[in-house]
């Protein structure tokens, strides 16, 4: 019992195979909060690009408003519509402009986290959300509890800084009747951006802190079980059986290959009884050719078989063991071996008395 607990466990770390298919899902670590600040900061700084076009644009609908610039007739509702396209296409621009930078910079930083990832399974029904206790336990979850204390330091940022901030500024602010009123406005201006930037510097940071909390979170969800790992190496490898009637196949062609081209062979190598390899020379190889080898039965085998077909059969213990060893079957010999092969394979052609340059 101790062990199938153990198995349960999710103590391994996730397979490659397993963060493919959570992708695949769209549940990869992301931070909301990090998409958002960086939304506003991108908002806001095209503001205070897109802002005096904006301003200007709007002091000159704001005067022909007052001198009736757009009303130079009886002001009904039918003149306010028909005027309306012109305020619209006056105005619209610049609050496009900032609409789109704080639109591109959130899907951008959206993007970035998730590594340009779409997924459509992001979009379809989960019938599973409608079931009352799943939604308990989202609602009692540890994320909904780590929200609940994100947004409370959010609140406990915000607060004691606008009111320090209101307590810096409050001497201006009672200077504020004795100035212009053109000055009004850029004192604003600076007053928000002075806020601003106080409460979204610390905001970034909870940001960060909550995107290494997704990262780390969706990491532990992804986390697998011994027996996790056991099932997924056992559906992409298959099982040992399988494993080992593929092998047994596949030794089974190899040496049914073995055995056709052994024929063709011009000596076969002994250790004498554990190791046999058969050599052939063609000048369409360029050198030696090892074209079949087996030790135990399969050795046995092949020197059975050269028996029947005439090919000789020397014994050279080292050479043997080195060929086994170095050389797979249908490769060429190394350039080690060339100076006792070919004073092997020099001595069969002399015994059989033919060209050792001969064409398959």
């Amino acid at each position: 019992m101790a062990a199938e607990d153990d198995s349960g466990e999710k103590t391994e770390a996730p397979s490659s195979r397993r963060i493919e298919q959570a992708r695949a899902e769209g549940n990869v670590g992301q931070s909301t909060d990090l998409n958002q600040v960086l939304s506003i900061i991108g908002g806001f700084l095209a503001l205070q690009s897109f802002g005096p076009w904006l301003w200007e644009n709007y002091i000159t609908v704001t005067k022909g408003l007052l001198t009736s610039q757009y009303f130079s007739r009886q002001v009904t509702p039918e003149a306010m519509m028909g005027e309306l396209p012109n305020i619209i296409m006056m105005l619209l621009p610049p609050i496009a402009g900032i609409m789109l930078v704080a639109a591109t910079t959130g899907g951008l930083t959206s993007a970035t986290q998730t590594k340009f990832l779409w997924s459509w399974k992001l979009l379809r029904p989960k019938f599973s959300n409608l079931n009352p206790m799943n939604g308990l336990k989202r609602i009692f979850s540890l994320n909904n509890f780590i929200t609940l204390l994100k947004n409370i330091a959010k609140l406990a940022i915000i607060g004691p800084i606008a009111y320090f901030s209101f307590l810096h500024l409050f001497p201006e602010l009672l200077n504020l009747m004795e100035r212009p009123i053109n000055q009004l406005l850029p004192f604003t201006a600076n007053a928000l951006s002075y806020i601003f930037w106080r409460i979204i510097s610390l905001l970034l940071i909870l940001a960060i802190l909550d995107l290494s909390w997704q990262k780390w979170r969706t990491y532990r969800q992804l986390k697998m079980s011994k027996s996790e790992v056991k099932d997924e190496k056992k559906s992409v490898e298959g099982d040992e059986t399988t494993k080992m009637q593929i092998r047994a196949k596949a030794m089974q062609r190899i040496r049914q290959k073995m055995m056709s081209d052994l024929p063709s062979a011009d000596v076969v190598v002994t250790n004498p009884t554990h190791y046999s390899v058969a050599l052939r020379y063609t000048t369409e190889d360029g050198a030696p050719k090892v074209i079949a080898k087996g030790k135990g039965y399969l050795a046995l085998r092949i020197r059975e078989m050269a028996a029947d077909y005439g090919i000789p059969v020397i014994e050279r213990k080292p050479l043997a063991r080195a060929l086994f060893a170095s050389v797979e079957v249908g490769q060429t010999i190394p350039y080690e071996l060339y100076a006792a092969v070919a004073e092997l394979l020099a001595y069969v052609y002399k015994k059989r008395g033919h060209n050792p340059f001969r064409k398959k």
